[in-house]
């Protein structure tokens, strides 16, 4: 609570003198109708997050219910926006919003952030290799071109040459191995989980686009490939929660490789972080206190009052 309480004055603060130093094009009635469906793409991702849980948590025979994959989704969402380094912590946070109704859920909900940031990995390393830097944008575009081959080659192996996380567990000793064996879940993905994995970055991809289109900033659908993987990736690295800063930092420089000053982009650049950032934390905020006050650790505590 603290962190988000704090994170939301800087970031007002930080928002109140780039609206009063920028200048900020009219935005239409259609503007705001494209803001609208951006944040209407970004929750709709974190759905198709859920099922790809929900997936991964048949592989090991529970079944859980679509509804409580969304609110896993939810809230795995806000702790990775509110907790510095949140992205290790995620998997934990779905596997407890679901602990009443799915046994083992840990290995199915870290399987589910392997893949995504597999996803995220092939999906950055697309867009730079395929995105056209500015002619004068030399240093970055000769850069972004070099780094794209390793990002794009890290994520494939991720996604496809380490998936059998459940054959580690007969290296482990017999007690751990039994008591682990509903967690360790292999991650190969067939086709289910391609389709949940790449609609729901494609959804958060085009909430970008969206937000971009609505300011009147043309780009093509590589280049917010690009920027959205590299200001994501950038964005979970250990630091700030949720990359708060430095997934704003780093939109604005690969933006500027495509062509868009800061100037023109620092404004649609925080439109759309309060569509990535704070809506998801402040409804994975709400999907947590609401799966606490229903849990049966809340009931007794509120009998024992």
């Amino acid at each position: 609570m603290w962190i988000a309480v704090v994170a939301a004055v800087v970031y007002i603060a930080v928002g109140y003198w780039v609206i009063n130093n920028f200048e900020i094009p009219p935005l239409t009635w259609e503007a705001f109708g494209f803001v609208a469906l951006a944040a209407v793409c970004q929750i709709s991702a974190k759905w198709f997050f859920g099922l790809l849980f929900r997936e991964s948590l048949g592989e090991i025979g529970e079944d859980l219910r679509p509804w409580s994959a969304f609110k896993a989704a939810l809230v795995g969402a806000g702790v990775a926006r509110l907790i510095p380094a949140g992205g290790a912590i995620t998997p934990v946070a779905m596997s407890w919003t679901v602990r009443d109704e799915a046994r083992g859920a840990t290995g199915a909900a870290l399987r589910t952030v392997l893949l995504n940031y597999a996803g995220l990995l092939i999906m950055t390393g697309i867009g730079l290799l395929l995105a056209r830097p500015r002619e004068s944008a030399q240093i970055a575009s000769i850069s972004l071109i070099v780094l794209a081959p390793f990002v794009l080659g890290f994520g494939l192996i991720l996604m496809f040459g380490s998936g059998k996380l459940g054959t580690l567990s007969r290296f482990l000793p017999q007690k751990l191995r039994v008591r682990l064996e509903r967690s360790m879940v292999d991650h190969l993905p067939a086709l289910e989980s391609q389709f949940y994995i790449w609609t729901r970055l494609v959804l958060e991809g085009v909430a970008l686009w969206l937000v971009l289109i609505a300011f009147g900033i043309e780009v093509n659908g590589f280049q917010v490939a690009a920027a959205f993987g590299t200001a994501s990736l950038a964005g979970g690295l250990p630091g700030t929660p949720g990359g708060l800063g430095v997934t704003e930092i780093g939109l604005a420089f690969i933006l500027a490789a495509y062509g868009i000053p800061g100037a023109v982009s620092a404004v649609p650049i925080l439109v759309f972080r309060v569509v990535s950032y704070w809506l998801p934390a402040a409804l994975g905020f709400a999907a947590g206190g609401s799966t606490f006050l229903a849990s049966e650790e809340a009931k007794a505590a509120d009998e024992a009052l």
